[in-house]
């Protein structure tokens, strides 16, 4: 029995942590950060692994990455 239940945790660990840590995390960008840009945002396609850091939802714009980047690299 304990056997078991050290596996199903050990896999529960190794799907959980990738999914928690790749989860994409957003926070809207102000007026003022939307002007310093040189590139205008509507046409950068930069991917922080496979989230577009730059998106538009409604009429704000959101910078967004993964939960591990923004922990390491904000």
């Amino acid at each position: 029995m304990s056997k078991a239940l050290i596996v199903i945790a050990l896999g529960l660990l190794l799907v959980g942590a990738p999914v928690f840590a790749l989860r994409p995390v957003c926070q809207p960008l102000s007026d003022e950060d939307l002007k310093s840009f040189n590139t205008p945002i509507e046409l950068r396609t930069d991917r922080d692994f496979w989230v577009k850091i730059f998106q538009k939802r409604g009429d704000r714009w959101f910078h967004c990455k993964t939960w591990i980047s923004r922990q390491f690299f904000f």
